[in-house]
């Protein structure tokens, strides 16, 4: 039931998120075709019911029009900032519409977040109760699992795989940790208080991918884009920091302030021919090193 409750406060949100303003009697209609309706009207007090949870829950506020008696949400712009309440309202949105359209289970292919399965929800009840855990660890180099006692601080998702930042009692300095390496979670008693001032996002604001290296730091990397990659980067932009700072025919050049990363030399690579490192020359040398390995590889003979 409390499950099914949490359901249709994510659906209000959301229809009045896509669809508003909008008024009662076409939120009804809306319930009515929805996956959810349960033969059962939206009565005005269940409905206002909804409403207030709404606003506790996700701090979506839904106000009302009086002059037209139509509902929209307060600061919707402000709204595509949260990440994650927006990530929340688009995951229902999208498995709404899958729902709905059961006959193309067949035509509708989603990748698979196989860590989410795991020990996110532990996690996340750990974190929002500032509880120390104690995780059976199993690294990629390694046979045997270990036991780490850490402090949850935050969780990212990245790449179709979850990772913990965490530090430990008595030991300040956050690392990382996947998901899918974890083989058990328990949470304990023993609490603890995040850092003052911490920003998870500030503290990866200069970073490219999960990973936070204290040796590299950010600096300023200009990159020239040719044919169809600049259109790409203009829809899916790299990283947060992206600027186009200059349009030419034929090729754009992008800045980004990042760390020049294992994980960023990977996405320039991925990027193939269309990409080229202009600047700083420290970050250019490592990229023509990088390729200039790769070509030595492939001019070698192949052996069976």
């Amino acid at each position: 039931m409390a499950s099914n409750l949490f359901k249709r406060y994510i659906w209000l949100a959301d229809t009045i998120h896509r669809y508003g303003p909008i008024t009662l009697a076409e939120i009804r209609a809306r319930w009515r075709r929805s996956t959810l309706y349960d033969g059962r009207p939206l009565a005005r007090r269940t409905f206002c019911t909804h409403r207030q949870a709404v606003e506790e829950l996700f701090d979506i506020t839904i106000v009302c029009d009086e002059r037209t008696n139509r509902y929209a949400i307060a600061d919707s712009g402000e709204l595509t900032s949260r990440s994650i309440t927006n990530w929340l309202l688009d995951t229902f949105a999208v498995g709404q519409s899958l729902h709905e359209a059961r006959a193309l289970h067949n035509r509708v292919l989603v990748e698979e977040v196989p860590s989410a399965r795991g020990h996110l929800s532990e996690l996340l009840d750990a974190m929002r109760e500032n509880r120390q855990v104690v995780v059976t660890y199993q690294p990629f180099t390694g046979d045997e699992a270990f036991d780490l006692r850490l402090r949850p601080l935050f969780v990212k998702l990245r790449d179709r795989r979850w990772y913990l930042y965490a530090d430990k009692p008595g030991d300040a300095k956050i690392k990382l940790y996947a998901l899918d390496r974890m083989v058990n979670i328990r949470a304990t008693d023993d609490r603890f208080t995040s850092p003052e001032g911490f920003d998870p996002a500030g503290y990866l604001a200069g970073a490219f991918g999960v990973a936070v290296y204290d040796h590299i730091r950010p600096c300023t990397i200009r990159v020239r884009v040719t044919g169809d990659g600049v259109k790409y980067l203009r829809t899916l932009p790299l990283h947060a920091s992206q600027q186009e700072t200059e349009t030419h025919d034929g090729y754009a050049i992008f800045e980004y302030r990042v760390a020049p990363t294992p994980e960023f030399y990977q996405a320039m690579l991925n990027c193939h021919c269309n990409f080229e490192v202009l600047s700083p020359l420290h970050v250019r040398e490592e990229m023509r090193r990088i390729v200039d390995g790769l070509c030595a590889l492939y001019r070698r003979p192949v052996h069976d």
